[in-house]
């Protein structure tokens, strides 16, 4: 697997070290989890945007 390294700003840290800590899985689980799901929903609007007809 590639690894990337991210600096985030000190609150997003916080608010995904403490929602790790709730779910039980790590800061970097959850965030390459949310990046995922973000990417999925952007290349579903990019397909549909390609589909509908010009006018």
């Amino acid at each position: 697997m590639k690894k990337y390294t991210l600096s985030i700003d000190p609150a997003a840290a916080k608010f995904y070290e403490t929602l790790a800590r709730r779910t039980g899985t790590t800061p970097e689980k959850l965030m390459a989890s949310t990046l995922f799901k973000f990417a999925g929903e952007i290349s579903v609007n990019a397909i549909l945007e390609n589909k509908q007809p010009e006018n």
